[in-house]
């Protein structure tokens, strides 16, 4: 850690994330609210565009790819100049962009945490059925951590998940067969709490919190990710990954649940969490 000469702040001049995610110009998620989430924590965030998208908090009204080449030379220039000590993914658009990008994270040597973003807020469809086979076949094999919400692990399952503890618990274990070496399973409600469902090589955990009455979540499931990240990159890479992952899981999920519970209800629809306090993780 170092200071500023100028100021009183603490700053961690190693702690870099990237995300490679889509564009939400209203900044509620995609990239813009994964960055948001990397500053919050004093982590510094570059970005690598996947997609553009024309929404706000009522909804979207259009998605453009952009070619998997100009996905593919962003990597390569932030990554060839600035190492990240974490990356994250959220929306990757399509089969060839997940191909890419998985081939990159090959070569990589900090922590993958892969968001695999199906669906948006206002149950849009981000990707096709070929995407989901490239995301199983491709990229769940590079995560250090999978973050699917229970729609996304569903179809990557290609099966219904119960409503019982039990079955969140064998959902979540048949994810990490898949090839992810841990999972977090982001399940939804569950006797009125909000339930999340966590695997490493040794523990199998449930992380229930309190659950908020309010439309307001929009990049909920972004800002969780990217925090848990955020996290990843200020802990010390020489101390083992899952007490590092585990930590940082909890952190997020907690900054996250303040973030929804405080949402500042922007918009006229589903309006984003409040991510000035993705800080906040106890």
């Amino acid at each position: 850690m170092s200071q500023s000469p100028d100021r009183a702040v603490t700053i961690a001049p190693e702690a870099v994330a990237l995300t490679i995610a889509g564009s939400d110009p209203s900044g509620g998620a995609g990239l813009q609210a994964d960055l948001k989430a990397f500053q919050q924590n004093g982590v510094y965030g570059m970005a690598v565009v996947t997609l553009i998208t024309v929404q706000n908090t009522r909804g979207v009204d259009r998605v453009e790819l952009l070619p998997a080449d100009l996905v593919n030379e962003q990597f390569d220039a932030v990554v060839g100049d600035i190492t990240p000590r974490a990356i994250k993914t959220g929306a990757l658009g399509n089969a060839s962009i997940i191909a890419e990008i998985a081939a990159k994270l090959g070569h990589v040597q900090c922590p993958v945490v892969v968001d695999p973003v199906m669906i948006s807020k206002h149950g849009v469809p981000l990707i096709d059925d070929a995407a989901i086979h490239a995301y199983r076949e491709l990229m769940l094999p590079r995560a250090t951590l999978l973050t699917p919400n229970r729609f996304e692990a569903e179809h990557l399952l290609e099966r219904e998940i119960g409503n019982e503890i039990d079955d969140l618990l064998q959902a979540t274990e048949d994810l990490r067969d898949l090839g992810p070496a841990m999972v977090l399973l982001k399940a939804g409600e569950l006797n009125g709490e909000q339930m999340h469902t966590f695997l490493d090589s040794a523990q199998l955990l449930t992380i229930a919190v309190e659950r908020h009455a309010t439309k307001h979540t929009h990049g909920a499931g972004c800002s969780l990710s990217a925090t848990i990240a955020a996290q990843l990159a200020l802990a010390s890479p020489h101390e083992p990954i899952e007490s590092n992952m585990r930590a940082a899981v909890e952190f997020g999920i907690a900054a996250v649940n303040h973030a929804i519970q405080f949402a500042p209800q922007y918009g006229h629809g589903s309006g984003p969490i409040e991510s000035r306090m993705l800080h906040i993780g106890d």
